[in-house]
């Protein structure tokens, strides 16, 4: 329930920023994502540690301690930086600047702009279908079929799962930067989708390097370099979608649904999830190779349907991503 309050709401407030049509709302959401990122290497890190040495008990202090420091920096910091942001609904505030506060029902332009959430919400899903691989099958590839030795000394599985946060902490400026210096030329959401697509097309060409160099012998381990590849993929796609697809929201919904489209959002994320587990499930039956290739070949047919739909889904957008819309004009 604390999640579910806090996660789509503070997602909105980033976006409430922003006015429409402004190209920096996708690079502060990316710099927002990256502070998420590091949030979660340092909790893990320090949870994770005072667990291990001085028991359950001070692992769970220091996440009471930490939810507590961070009601403190809000209170402190919130109306300094925010202003009035997520103070009151940013629908009612609205309705009494124009001083009307009869609920209108939803223009052309709403309903649009509506359908290409629910459009982008389905490739969405494909997308976190095999990026959640990472946690699950993936997680099992290192530990049972990597060859996870750096000299004497044998890296932990567990490592691997570190290398996200990592990459994002490291390339989630530069994408910042670069999607602000972009200018008129950014790319708009649509097709910043389908480089996610092929990003995580690129990682499970790794992972089917890997299988590959298995050569159908189980009892053969790959080298643990095409994790490593597989990740730094899979996080450049993160980056081109996730933090991209918050903004998208802030950009499309109507002030009225803004949290209510958030949490939508985050819902194709657990049908995803779901998805991830069944065709993880399956490796048993079609193999490493078989799993790994599927997930390839569906990422880069949906990352060519999306640039192939993708200026309809701009023009249903009605201008929320102006600088995109002048770059398609201009092609």
């Amino acid at each position: 329930m604390g999640n579910g309050l806090f996660k789509p709401n503070i997602s909105t407030m980033v976006g409430q920023l922003y006015g429409e049509g402004d190209n920096r709302r996708d690079g502060a959401f990316t710099i927002f994502y990256m502070g998420i990122n590091l949030g979660s290497l340092l909790a893990g890190i320090i949870a994770g540690t005072a667990s291990t040495h001085y028991g359950w008990k001070a692992g769970f202090l220091c996440a009471g301690i930490g939810m507590l420091l961070s009601l403190v920096i809000q209170l402190v910091f919130a109306n300094r930086y925010l202003g009035k942001i997520g103070v009151a609904p940013a629908a009612k505030a609205a309705m009494d600047e124009s001083g009307s506060n009869k609920k209108q029902p939803l223009t052309k332009v709403e309903r649009d702009r509506l359908k290409v959430i629910v459009v982008m919400s389905m490739f969405v899903i494909i997308f976190w279908a095999g990026f959640e691989q990472a946690g699950g099958l993936m997680n099992i590839y290192s530990q049972e079929y990597t060859n996870r030795m750096i000299g004497s000394f044998e890296v932990p599985a567990a490592w691997f799962q570190s290398l996200n946060p990592a990459f994002i902490i490291i390339f989630a400026p530069l994408l910042a930067v670069l999607w602000r210096r972009m200018g008129s030329s950014e790319p708009s959401s649509p097709i910043k989708f389908a480089m996610a697509m092929g990003f995580l097309a690129l990682g499970f060409v790794c992972m089917v390097g890997a299988a590959m160099q298995q050569g159908g012998d189980m009892s053969v381990k790959a080298s643990m370099w095409w994790l490593v590849g597989a990740y730094f993929f899979h996080t450049l796609g993160e980056l081109c979608l996730s933090p991209i697809g918050l903004s998208l929201i802030t950009k499309l919904a109507p002030l009225r649904l803004m949290s209510v489209m958030m949490g939508t959002w985050f819902c194709a994320n657990a049908v995803a999830n779901y998805v991830a587990g069944l065709v993880g499930s399956h490796v048993g039956d079609a193999g490493p190779l078989a799993i790994f290739g599927g997930i390839a070949v569906t990422a880069g047919i949906a990352g060519l349907l999306l640039v192939l739909c993708s200026s309809k889904l701009v023009d249903w957008m009605h201008g929320a991503e102006a600088s995109a819309n002048r770059t398609l004009t201009q092609t």
